[in-house]
């Protein structure tokens, strides 16, 4: 029996990696797509869902915009690791397929009630979710679980203490944190040490299906941006790992029952993850990057004869 799974998305690059997984596992139903400002502008980022629904078959899934921009701050963005658009060097097919008319917080908040035990999945800033769970206070207890990508226990990747998506709106993060819904952190520590470079995610999902081609080309503008800072071509890829966490949670290594909380002073540490007595949240701690591989082989190169 599939999981009805509610994904929440600033789609970027990794982002429409990690939705396109979800559409090919056999166990996941994708119910809704909710969308929000992040590492681009909130209407593009619905473009870039609609067209890439559309683009795989799969424009019956609604898609309902949400926030354009945090709770109390100006927006930021990621454009310089995710191109103008979001898709870096990827045009896909225009598509007549738009947004419902409610909004994000609505939309979860009806998809949470019709798939009772749903499987969220956030892979932007919080907002939508911060708004729903004040808006529909009985959504929390409808939520199977929430898988969010975020946070950073050491080095951040905006700033020294802080991961993009609560940095964002770490306003969001509190109010979900302290919502009660039943959380599995995926954070920036556990991601970037699965580095996958060309020829290796050229193994893990081929180039003889429009999927595993699609991946490719998405992930080239990373591969670009990453060798011109770096000087190494490599993607961390982190939403398709919090989207393997959720899916298949035998990529994780390793984890923890911890407890977080977020610094909202206006001082550098403004969006750091910081650790609090207590527990109740699943914190992973490292990724099994051959069982992680393994999943992408699995849903994206075709079984041979």
């Amino acid at each position: 029996m599939s999981t009805p799974f509610i994904i929440d998305t600033d789609c970027g690059i990794d982002d429409a990696v990690a939705i396109l997984m979800a559409l090919l596992h056999p166990e996941v139903d994708v119910v809704g797509v909710s969308t929000l400002s992040g590492n681009v502008a909130r209407d593009q980022v619905t473009q870039n869902v609609c067209e890439l629904l559309a683009s795989v078959g799969r424009g019956e899934i609604p898609v309902f915009a949400g926030a354009t921009r945090p709770l109390l701050r100006e927006p930021v963005s990621a454009k310089r690791i995710h191109g103008p658009t979001g898709l870096g060097l990827v045009e896909l097919p225009a598509t007549s397929k738009a947004a419902e008319d409610a909004d994000a917080p609505t939309g979860i908040a009806r998809m949470v009630r019709e798939y009772p035990g749903a499987t969220v999945v956030a892979l932007g800033p919080l907002t939508n979710l911060a708004l729903t769970l004040n808006l529909y206070p009985d959504v929390v207890s409808g939520i199977g679980s929430l898988v969010i990508m975020g946070g950073a226990l050491g080095d951040g990747n905006v700033t020294r203490f802080a991961e993009f998506n609560f940095y964002a709106d770490p306003e969001a993060v509190d109010v979900v944190f302290r919502s009660g819904v039943p959380c599995t952190i995926v954070p920036w520590d556990a991601c970037r040490s699965v580095r996958l470079d060309r020829e290796q995610l050229a193994a893990a999902v081929g180039n003889q299906t429009h999927r595993g081609e699609l991946v490719q080309r998405l992930q080239e503008w990373v591969f670009r941006a990453m060798e011109e800072r770096l000087g190494m071509p490599f993607a961390a890829m982190a939403d398709p790992i919090a989207m393997a966490v959720a899916m298949e949670p035998r990529v994780i290594a390793a984890h923890h029952d911890g407890n977080l909380r977020m610094e909202l002073g206006c001082t550098t540490m403004r969006g750091a993850s910081v650790r609090w007595d207590g527990g109740g949240m699943d914190i992973v701690d490292a990724i099994d990057i051959a069982a992680f591989s393994s999943l992408l082989q699995k849903l994206f190169i075709l079984p041979t004869a």
